[in-house]
């Protein structure tokens, strides 16, 4: 039995691998369905939620496939490795926990799922900071690679090792140095081909050669963490636990107050303005503090300022747009009825 499923999963690998696009496009209709199910009928939230979360989790195991049979990408410990995926896992299926735990367990068993996660999400990122120096960090850990571009550089890589091992093998043989395969001239600075290393005459093409590189994007993507400052550290520190001290507040003050929704606002602005000057951030970590910045925003869509100033003349303007526009209440109407759900649901509007 153990063989067989060894097996399964070995076919499965090697189908992941060759046919990444047909397996995207799978992904990506499994995650289609879920918003076409949302608010159609009774408990479509539970479903729409849960084939959401499974699509996700989907995506990450076949990425982790493609990363490691690329075998390409750097490499990190294993703790560093489980604790990523965790919280990764953690941000994905926080939706569906929440709402599963309040159909079941009520309100009191809603807060109790939340509070959980977002200690066992802040544990995980403070290690993460603290153990392997992570620096800033994104929103998930994991998010979706670039498969094609994985695979291709993998092949690139794979040829350079071949070229590599060849000219190796010669070199042994000839017990002399490999001959240049491209020289480049004193005075014009052209590049030409070496004669010693040139092709027969049928096969000459009379460009120059080109050995695959394994400078890539790819590679360029995963770079090493930034070192922070002492404020920037402060300011990571401040991100990661500002979910605990939000509902630290909610519980003392009460949801329809706006002290936790001012000092969750501070936190963001005070993180960001430690963090400062992103110049000397690798491009990773710039990506997610421009997101950061952006989720800014998301503040006119929490409660109790949405109910208060942003509900009605988002609700008018979407409206508007119903009534004026042919076709677009096919989408706007369905998004106007689900806005309601969705605002009770924490995960979507307070997950970081």
């Amino acid at each position: 039995m153990a063989d067989i499923l060894q097996n399964l999963y070995q076919e499965y690998k090697n189908a992941i691998s060759n046919n990444y696009n047909a397996i995207a496009q799978f992904e990506s209709a499994f995650r289609l369905v879920s918003y076409a199910i949302a608010g159609r009928f009774e408990d479509s939230t539970i479903i729409s939620e849960l084939l959401y979360s499974a699509s996700n989790l989907l995506i990450l195991f076949n990425d982790a496939i493609i990363k490691k049979a690329s075998g390409i990408l750097p490499k990190v410990s294993a703790s560093q490795e489980r604790l990523q995926s965790l919280v990764t896992v953690l941000e994905y299926v926080g939706v569906f926990i929440e709402i599963t735990a309040q159909r079941l367990y009520g309100d009191v068993g809603k807060w109790v799922a939340i509070t959980v996660l977002q200690i066992a999400k802040s544990i995980c990122r403070f290690l993460l900071f603290v153990k392997h120096n992570v620096g800033i960090q994104a929103v998930p850990p994991l998010a979706p690679i670039d498969r094609e571009a994985i695979l291709k550089q993998a092949v690139v890589q794979k040829q350079s090792d071949q070229v590599n091992n060849n000219q190796g093998k010669t070199q042994t043989a000839t017990n002399g140095p490999i001959p240049s395969v491209t020289f480049t001239l004193k005075r014009s600075g052209k590049v030409m081909r070496s004669m010693a290393t040139a092709p027969p005459m049928n096969l000459r093409d009379w460009k120059l050669p080109q050995l695959p590189s394994v400078s890539s994007p790819v590679l360029k993507e995963n770079c090493k963490p930034t070192k922070l400052s002492r404020s920037q550290v402060w300011g990571e520190c401040i991100y990661i636990f500002k979910p605990l001290i939000h509902l630290t507040s909610l519980y003392i003050y009460g949801t329809s107050s706006f002290k936790p929704w001012l000092l969750s606002s501070g936190l963001d602005v005070s993180s960001l303005y430690l963090i400062g000057d992103t110049a000397a951030l690798n491009r990773q970590e710039q990506a997610e503090l421009r997101r950061r910045s952006l989720m800014l925003v998301m503040y006119l869509l929490r409660s109790p300022f949405y109910d208060r100033y942003t509900k009605i003349k988002l609700l008018g303007i979407l409206k508007g747009l119903s009534d004026t526009i042919p076709g677009v209440s096919l989408v706007l109407g369905p998004l106007m009825d689900y806005l309601p759900i969705w605002q009770k649901i924490y995960f979507y509007t307070w997950s970081t």
